[in-house]
């Protein structure tokens, strides 16, 4: 069997090319091979803290201003409303344990045979893959460093891309979620209102927010 997560990293490095965009380093890692699993990890905050660093950078770095509570002992505004505790602080973060059951997140070859899934599916957003584009992709194949498994497997996917439902079944966590639509948007340009309909479907289909739809696709789109 061949090793499918390097095969995701080779096809991200040459689809996505010289992508650059301030959320660009999730896309390199996979591309340079730092592995999908460490790429899905890096999902599950990723996306809030670029969207924060948005919001500083709009607001022009000043951020909302609090007034401190008055000193202890010290008269309150009369009818204001005592300050509220000070929240403790959140405990150490631990990476999450897969749920029971989720063979797909522990299996890092399943899952990234399903993301080469969900790119080969987005090529085929608009219904229209003619011969002279199979034969390009064929003739790039051929000058790539790939085994005859792994073009065997491409070329048999090209040819059966999966469907949505297939693509989102058992895709349960956020962060899988992010990624999958992450590489999704990332492999097309969205120029048919076919390819706009398919991407909305495909985040509805997977649980993604309207927020963060329109965020992962200003990050990391190519139309």
């Amino acid at each position: 069997m061949f090793d499918a997560e390097r095969l995701l990293g080779k096809i991200v490095g040459d689809v996505i090319g010289g992508y650059r965009g301030s959320g660009g380093s999730i896309l390199e890692g996979l591309a340079s091979g730092g592995g999908l699993m460490t790429a899905i990890g890096l999902g599950v905050g990723a996306f809030e803290i670029l969207k924060e660093q948005k919001m500083q950078q709009a607001g022009g770095g000043a951020g909302t201003q609090v007034p401190p509570p008055p000193p202890p002992g010290g008269p309150s505004p009369a009818g204001a409303t005592p300050p509220p505790p000070p929240v403790p602080p959140p405990p150490a973060a631990t990476a999450p344990a897969p749920p029971s059951g989720t063979r797909e997140r522990a299996d890092g070859g399943e899952m990234a045979r399903r993301m080469i899934r969900v790119m080969i599916a987005a090529a085929h957003a608009d219904g229209v893959l003619d011969e002279e584009e199979q034969q390009a992709i064929l003739t790039r194949l051929d000058k790539a460093d790939l085994s005859a498994e792994e073009k065997s497997f491409l070329v048999r996917e090209l040819n059966e891309p999966w469907s949505i439902e297939k693509l989102c079944a058992g895709i349960s966590e956020p962060a899988v979620a992010r990624t999958m639509y992450m590489l999704a948007v990332s492999a097309i340009t969205v120029d048919t209102a076919k390819e706009r309909a398919w991407l909305d479907r495909l985040a509805g289909q997977l649980g993604i927010n309207g927020e963060i739809k329109a965020f992962i696709e200003e990050q990391y789109g190519r139309g």
